[in-house]
């Protein structure tokens, strides 16, 4: 499934090699913490989340949509190798990037955690219990059990990666089918790069892995440089 066209790179590109040996074997968590473009870049930069989905969550409307959202909550899902990364370590990451004492402008982007297990609902009962021990003020963190989750539009999937068009083109010219493109890992870590959640050093490793011609990993550099200093 090689490209026949990256214009903005310079080159084309084959399947990324993180994509292919993809695990099968993953867990899903699902969070929300304020607009979900954000979350995405961040979950999607650790160690050991395998893909990322932005969505709705949280409510009982039908069918949400970004545009009748209803009561539905913006939420990133995440595959993850439990091998690597555990669910715990996600709290950790949930908890420090956002201020869960804040009251949103609006329930679309409240604060909650969506356990998929007895085990993270436990787990994150737990872990809200020690943040609250600890913190000034109500959490305003809800616990929803037992609630669907629907996929958001394609052009919100990966928006912060989208904004860079000499990385996200050569990817969207192997995976012309939107979901596949949402889908992919090496995505997922460009737009973790992108959104200045991962190390630029990182990339000498990453590069191999990620397979963007050399142009849009030297694009990829850079922007993960002018993230990093900003």
């Amino acid at each position: 499934m090689s490209s026949p066209n990256a214009s903005t790179a310079g080159a084309s590109m084959d399947v990324p090699p993180m994509d292919r040996r993809a695990p099968a074997d993953l867990a899903l968590a699902a969070f929300a913490l304020g607009c979900f473009w954000g979350p995405d870049a961040l979950f999607g930069a650790q160690a050991g989340v395998v893909r990322t989905t932005v969505g709705y969550a949280g409510g009982g409307t039908p069918n949400p949509t970004y545009e009748d959202i209803g009561d539905h909550i913006e939420t990133v899902r995440v595959a993850y190798d439990p091998d690597q990364i555990s669910y715990a370590d996600l709290l950790d990451l949930f908890w420090g990037a956002h201020n869960p004492a804040r009251a949103p402008l609006k329930r679309q982007y409240q604060s909650a955690l969506f356990p998929a297990t007895p085990e993270q609902l436990e787990q994150a009962r737990a872990s809200r219990a020690d943040v609250a021990a600890g913190h000034n003020g109500a959490l305003r963190t809800e616990i929803i059990e037992d609630t669907a989750f629907t996929r958001a539009e394609p052009y919100h999937q990966k928006h912060t990666l989208r904004r860079h068009a000499a990385v996200f083109d050569p990817l969207r010219a192997v995976y012309s089918e939107a979901q596949a493109l949402a889908d992919s890992p090496a995505a997922a870590l460009a737009n973790g790069y992108v959104g200045g959640h991962r190390a630029p050093a990182r990339l000498d490793d990453d590069a191999p892995r990620l397979g963007l011609p050399a142009g849009a990993t030297e694009a990829l550099r850079a922007i993960a440089d002018n993230r990093s200093r900003a």
